[in-house]
């Protein structure tokens, strides 16, 4: 048997604010699926961040819906978990919901396994970093009991049925600033854990898991936290063949991407390399995006902007810095399109002034609460012009929640633990 894992498809997004990279994605998925229905996969699991917004333009809803009906009409059923980008901070119900209740994909339930001949498939919505010991630690250790029980009785009857676990969390195995839980938190027992949030392809077999597989397929494009590079894009066919003990799988490139390169160019060979990227650029089918990192000294920037005006013409964008001789990172940016990620920014500074990555979990999720204007669980007490009853609310929010920041294992975080 045949499925499809694909992931971080954040429809709707517009990269640069250019309309051209956001009819990009909707093509490279509809990419993806057609390359599923050609490889006569039974099902196609959507691993969370659907869309990129929680209220999505009209046009992400429309394209994801066509490339739905386009499944159902071939039997081909989609399952699904959120993403943070699929989950509102308000009580709104999630946009995706509207296609499990039109019948055209159906959402995964961590208590109630869909079962497509001898596959069971469970999954979990995205879970903040302060819920993850409700969320998703306990309710992995109830799953991990249930499956040990099935796994004697199918073993008694001969029947074996492979299962899988659909997350769109991050693991800090593979990356120890934007991970929220290790892989020995996931419940024992399944054979593929198809996994979303991280826009990488990683694959691993872990021994504390029984050698069950995580995968991430990456993002189906550059997304907005990502930096233009030539870097590849696609998905996952997994294999879950009776015969094989072990679940195979294979990625799948996607050939219909806009292609994005990097060029660092020493300033006295200016227009050479650009007459050199210009012919480059015409083996493309789409106008490619480049990011020039020029090095030399005494630069004019107005003098080079205006030498730089021949890649109007091949690229739909390009951006352009100016390096130091000495420099090796960074530079000056004259782009005033690229975008600034707050996130990432303001958790850099925390972690800078604090020197502790669980508090800086906690402050970050505090700042999130607080400019929460749609949550009234979390704010229906707050008088902010009060400083005691904002210190006291803060106190018992920690209070509730310390397990979560406190409980880092820093060895785990640091790569000393070599036993997978």
């Amino acid at each position: 048997m045949l499925i499809s894992h694909i992931s971080d498809l954040h429809l709707g997004y517009a990269q640069f604010n250019l309309q051209e990279r956001e009819e990009d994605l909707y093509e490279v998925f509809g990419e993806a699926i057609e390359k599923s229905i050609n490889e006569h996969v039974k099902a196609i699991i959507l691993a969370g961040d659907i869309f990129h917004n929680p209220k999505p333009t009209g046009a992400a809803i429309i394209r994801l819906a066509r490339e739905l009906k386009k499944l159902k009409e071939k039997s081909i059923p989609v399952f699904f978990v959120l993403g943070e980008h699929d989950i509102s901070r308000s009580s709104d119900v999630p946009l995706p919901y509207l296609f499990h209740n039109l019948g055209l994909a159906k959402r995964l339930k961590p208590d109630s396994p869909v079962q497509i001949d001898n596959l069971l498939i469970y999954g979990f919505n995205k879970e903040r970093r302060s819920n993850i010991d409700n969320g998703l630690i306990r309710p992995f250790r109830k799953i991990e009991s249930i499956l040990e029980n099935d796994t004697q009785k199918q073993t008694a009857q001969n029947h074996w049925l492979k299962k899988i676990l659909v997350l769109h969390q991050g693991l800090y195995d593979f990356n120890k600033f934007a991970g929220e839980i290790f892989s020995n938190d996931l419940p024992i027992g399944f054979d593929y854990y198809a996994m979303g949030h991280y826009h990488d392809h990683i694959e691993k077999r872990f021994t504390t898991l029984n050698e069950g597989l995580v995968a991430y397929p990456g993002s189906i494009d550059l997304g907005h936290n990502e930096a233009i590079s030539d870097v590849e894009k696609g998905f996952l066919l997994v294999d879950l063949s009776e015969a094989s003990a072990n679940v195979n799988t294979h990625w799948i490139k996607l050939e219909k991407r806009r292609h994005q390169f990097e060029y660092q160019i020493e300033y006295p060979d200016l227009d050479d390399k650009l007459r050199y990227i210009v012919q480059e650029s015409a083996q493309y089918a789409k106008k490619p995006i480049i990011d020039l990192k020029i090095r030399g000294a005494d630069i004019d920037p107005k003098i080079l902007s205006r030498q730089l005006l021949q890649l109007e013409t091949s690229f739909l964008y390009y951006n352009w810095n100016i390096l130091g001789e000495d420099s090796t990172t960074g530079g000056f940016s004259y782009d005033n399109t690229r975008e600034f990620d707050m996130d990432k920014e303001m958790s850099s500074l925390i972690l800078k002034s604090l020197h502790s990555e669980p508090l800086t979990h906690l402050s970050l999720d505090l700042i999130n609460m607080f400019h929460n204007d749609g949550d009234s669980n979390d704010n229906k007490n707050i008088d902010k012009d009060k400083n005691n009853q904002i210190a006291n609310y803060l106190w018992k929010f920690f209070e509730n929640n310390k397990s979560n920041y406190q409980t880092l294992d820093n060895s785990k975080i640091d790569g000393k633990d070599d036993s997978n």
